[in-house]
Formats: structure tokens, sequence, C-alpha cells
């Protein structure tokens, strides 16, 4: 016969097996795809996610983020004919930088502007409107920080990022201009503030590279 106190204690051990695993997904497994993508363009997508990693603490207070509006503002032809000042938000300027640096900007268009950014994934068919979606690590997401209501959030774009990955049901991006510095974020699945996805079309960047 099963005593009250032999129940309680298979109870705890149940408990803390299942605590014990998910430490172990949240502490040691990385953060990545969650579908498998080919081997060419999974190195892609990580070499953007790493670009993007090797400014990470570059910020206002120290004058560090200047390089990376520099870079954006050293395009041949500026986006709607604008220099970036050094006052201005930069955090569409930081994801555009990362795509200039890794020669991707035929999939990932150059903008300072959120909303223009995301007419020209509109323009390449490569917008994802659906915010439940589960985008993959070199994935662009942008926010609406006013949005409140349920379903679809379909309102003014106010922030952007880049996606490094997901571990479910967290989401793990690095952004420019958060907090003044470039850094991380990790936030839901689904969380109501996303506006929704850019989609770079690494399969056609590889097949259209010499």
């Amino acid at each position: 016969m099963i005593t009250k106190k032999k129940r309680t204690t298979a109870i705890f051990a149940v408990v803390f097996l299942i605590l014990g695993v998910l430490a172990a997904h949240y502490l040691w497994e990385s953060w990545g795809f969650y579908r498998r993508v080919p081997e060419e363009e999974a190195a892609l997508r990580t070499q953007v996610v790493e670009t993007a990693e090797r400014y990470l603490g570059c910020q206002e207070a120290d004058g560090s983020f200047k390089a990376i509006i520099d870079l954006y503002n050293s395009q041949e032809s500026l986006p709607m004919g604008y220099e970036v000042q050094y006052t201005d938000s930069w955090c569409a300027v930081f994801v555009s930088a990362v795509a200039m640096e890794c020669g991707i900007t035929d999939i990932l268009p150059t903008e300072c502007s959120c909303e223009r950014q995301i007419g020209l994934f509109q323009d390449l068919g490569c917008w994802e409107e659906d915010d439940s979606a589960i985008p993959l690590p070199g994935d662009v997401i942008y926010y609406d920080w006013d949005e409140k209501g349920l379903g679809d959030c379909t309102g003014w774009a106010d922030h952007v990022g880049i996606v490094v990955g997901t571990k479910w049901p967290f989401l793990k991006v690095i952004e420019g201009n958060r907090d003044d510095a470039v850094t991380y974020r990790i936030l839901p699945l689904n969380d109501i503030h996303i506006r929704g996805f850019g989609l770079p079309d690494y399969s056609s960047h590889l097949k259209n590279t010499p």
C-alpha cells in the first residue's frame, strides 16, 4: 500500500526531475534554429548573428555607437538621401549596418526607418505579418510598443532587431539603440508587441552569389 508520505515523496521527485530538465534546457542548450535549414544557409544566418554580436556593448555613453552610424552613412546611395545624425534613433541603422557588413543588402534592405524597411521587405515578398510566427536566426523582428490589444499587431513599428535564436517558448534578439546600446532582449514567442518579421531570402542570395 502506498502511503501518503511515499506519494508526496514521489511527487516531489517528479517535480525536481522536471525542473532539472528545464534548467538544462535553458542553461546549457544554445539559442538556435527551431527547424533544420540547408547547411550553407545556416552558416550564413549564423554569420549575420555573429556579426551583430561583435557590436555588443557599443553605446552612446562612450561614443562607440558612432561606428555603426558611420558605416551606414558610407553607402554610395543613402536611402531617401538622408544622412543619419548621431542624435537620431539608430535601431534600423544597426540592422542595416550588419547587412552591409555581411554583403546581404539584396535580401535585407538598408533603411534608417523601421516602417520604410518593412515596406521594402513587403516589396521583396519577404514580410511575415503573423506575429505568432517562429523566426530563424538572422531574421528581422519589428515591435510596436503601443500595442495593447489581442490578435495580430498591425500598428506603427517603433523598434527593430535581429533574431539570435529561439528556445521554446522564448525568443532571443540582438538590438541596436536598446537603452542607448547594442544589447540582447529575451521575450516570449508571440509577444503582444511583436509587429511582424522581415524574412531575408538567404537561399536566393546563396544561389545568386558567385
